[in-house]
């Protein structure tokens, strides 16, 4: 399986700061690309949530770069191995990260947090790791399906009748979470499984990201057909294909995505949630997974 990824990420209209981070990891292995793809929203105020998001992403990039070639070498070639793998390792860096955001926070008398989703592409299988509120979708020739389950206050009150997902949408508890990275010594992450879909795209995004586009919205502006060949073909030119650096995103932007990429669509998907009224900063990773040899 071949994957090749593209992020954008803003402040957006109302914010002091941009508070989410993202990574994109691409490697080729003996069992064909391996790939991560993760958003991670923090909180806290002033800069504290950019420090806890970019600490998650810090530490997740570092696993996939030092951890995991290891780990592939003993996995075996099983779904169930590689599913046993990640979310044991997954596990204990989540509570690794959690720690560690606890710790930083108590020795700098600050509060932090971020939430996080993460998704790990070996051969045709894929586990999402997800705490808190950004979301995962695959989005195919169809429509758009959500992998993951929000974490989140009004997700709870609608799943126990209490709450209809029409008073959700705009209900004043709608940010509220029921867990992130930082805030308590216990936080039991959500792993989801899948079978990696050729042709398809995977999506990737924090919730000021989705609070206003329609699933219909996020088909014809990243769904296949929108990102088709073509646009990967422009996304290959960019100097930051590829990469996940804000500073570096930030300058090329000041210059122009090139006209057609995958980056561009992105922006412009950001553009119209900012015309939209959307407060929150904005994120947003997406994953093409192809067969080999049809690039």
């Amino acid at each position: 399986m071949l994957f090749e990824a593209a992020g954008y990420s803003c402040v957006g209209t109302t914010r002091d700061s941009n508070q989410d981070s993202f990574a994109i990891k691409v490697a080729t292995t003996e069992l064909g690309d391996v790939a991560l793809v993760a958003v991670a929203d923090g909180m806290g105020g002033l800069d504290h949530g950019e420090l806890a998001s970019a600490e998650v992403i810090r530490m997740l990039s570092y696993w996939f770069d030092h951890k995991l070639p290891d780990a592939l070498e003993t996995m075996g070639f099983s779904d169930a191995g590689f599913e046993r793998l990640v979310d044991g390792q997954w596990a204990g860096l989540i509570r690794d990260m959690n720690m560690d955001l606890i710790r930083r926070s108590m020795a700098a008398h600050m509060n932090m947090g971020t939430t996080l989703t993460a998704m790990l592409l070996v051969g045709g299988r894929y586990t999402v790791a997800h705490v808190g509120d950004a979301r995962a979708y695959e989005i195919d020739a169809d429509v758009p399906r959500q992998i993951t389950e929000d974490q989140t206050f009004v997700k709870r009150e609608v799943d126990a009748g209490r709450m209809t997902p029409e008073e959700a949408l705009v209900h004043p508890r709608r940010n509220v979470l029921l867990q992130c990275l930082g805030s308590t010594k216990e936080v039991v992450p959500a792993f989801y499984h899948g079978t990696v879909r050729p042709g398809s795209t995977y999506l990737l995004c924090s919730d000021g990201f989705r609070h206003v586009l329609t699933e219909g919205e996020l088909q014809r502006r990243l769904g296949p057909a929108a990102l088709d060949e073509a646009a990967w073909e422009v996304e290959r030119t960019r100097p930051g294909f590829a990469k996940a650096e804000l500073k570096e995103l930030e300058a090329e932007e000041a210059d122009g995505f090139p006209k057609g990429s995958v980056t561009e669509a992105l922006k412009d998907a950001a553009q119209l949630v900012m015309d939209r009224k959307e407060a929150d900063n904005i994120t947003a990773v997406v994953l093409r997974a192809q067969k080999e040899g049809t690039r």
